[in-house]
């Protein structure tokens, strides 16, 4: 079985006493998160990795800002887990895998905006990650497959999950707005998100679509939340 894990929610910083204190929102709430927590799910945010590449890109992030956890991997991994600010997936094939990762996480488009990219490039740049002649290809607006975009123009007018966007498109439904996805999409009463995910199944002609997804949001075009 292969295992695969990301982060959800949005990083956010307040100042208190002067100082900047990182807090993660997801689903409209607010979660305090001590520094080795930060490191770990900062570590999964707009990535998809199994638990040895997350174990060797901590290692890494350690190593290069000097900074270490204080307990195991393992601690901060499933205690994020448990408060829903990390996800995972299992499933014989890379395939189900991802499904199984992504399917109850709801779509948000990232507002694409140049100061943040070029806070990104800068930031890179002193972590010595780039170089100078790096940063027009770095600033340049991502583009998109046209698949990437109907997932962007649909995921825009409705909070949808994936499974949700992968039933609209399989079954022609159009989703105009929120209410939509209830009446159009659940149409039995015990139907919920999760039951989709469990009877839904992923056909080639649906790879592109969870390709598209899963491509937008490692390029950080978009991000996910657990409703």
């Amino acid at each position: 079985m292969l295992t695969l894990y990301t982060a959800v929610g949005i990083l956010k910083f307040e100042r208190t006493n002067g100082k900047p204190v990182p807090y993660i929102i997801n689903n409209q709430k607010e979660y305090g998160m001590s520094k080795d927590e930060i490191l770990v799910w900062s570590s999964l945010a707009f990535q998809i990795l199994t638990y040895p590449e997350l174990e060797q890109f901590v290692e890494k992030t350690c190593a290069d800002s000097g900074q270490c956890i204080s307990m195991p991997l393992s601690h901060y991994l499933n205690r994020l887990l448990l408060r829903g600010l990390l996800v995972k997936g299992m499933g014989v094939s890379a395939v189900d895998a991802l499904y199984r990762l992504i399917g109850t996480l709801t779509i948000t488009p990232i507002e694409d905006r140049f100061l943040p990219r070029l806070g990104s490039a800068l930031l890179l740049y002193l972590h010595k990650k780039v170089r100078l002649k790096d940063f027009p290809e770095l600033l340049r607006k991502a583009k998109c497959t046209p698949t990437e975009q109907k997932v962007l123009k649909l995921a825009g007018k409705a909070p949808l999950s994936t499974v949700e966007l992968l039933l609209s498109i399989e079954r022609g439904i159009l989703i105009q707005k929120e209410e939509d996805i209830l009446d159009k999409l659940y149409t039995a009463p015990e139907d919920t998100c999760s039951t989709l995910t469990d009877t839904v199944q992923i056909t080639h002609t649906q790879y592109p679509i969870l390709q598209a997804v899963s491509s937008l949001y490692l390029n950080q075009q978009i991000l996910f939340q657990k409703i």
